[in-house]
């Protein structure tokens, strides 16, 4: 008996494929209670495509939306129509060939111009404090 293994690999267009699913329900039921499920879908699926393909230029666009979602729970502040821009730049990622470098920041740039906060962990400096002075 003869036994072959067949391994399907999991690519970044189709995890990506997954989330504009929830994105869609998720800007259908924006403000709702059931809004919830989808969110929690989607941030589960951005998950575990960044534990799946970290070094995927897909993975690098979701993630940078998963951190505008996830800080503070801001996935409820969003609108259907931040939704649907970031439903519409997804599908336009997926139905190219490849994306590159350029691809990724522009899709993070367009990101930033929906209104999301791609970078809500960042540190604020104290410029108030002497680092000029010497210790004693």
């Amino acid at each position: 008996m003869n036994i072959k293994q067949t391994v399907l690999e999991v690519s970044g267009v189709e995890i990506t494929k997954a989330i504009l699913v929830d994105l869609q329900k998720l800007s259908s039921y924006s403000g709702e209670p059931i809004a919830a499920v989808y969110a929690d879908n989607l941030l589960r699926t951005m998950r575990f495509m960044r534990d799946k393909l970290p070094f995927d230029p897909y993975t690098e666009v979701v993630m940078a939306l998963h951190d505008a979602l996830v800080f503070q729970n801001r996935w409820i502040d969003y609108n259907a129509s931040q939704y649907k821009g970031v439903y519409d730049l997804l599908t336009s990622l997926v139905n190219q060939e490849t994306i590159n470098n350029l691809s990724v920041e522009d899709s993070i740039l367009t990101l930033e111009n929906l209104g999301f906060d791609t970078l809500p962990f960042g540190v604020s400096i104290d410029n108030s404090l002497d680092t000029d002075s010497d210790e004693s």
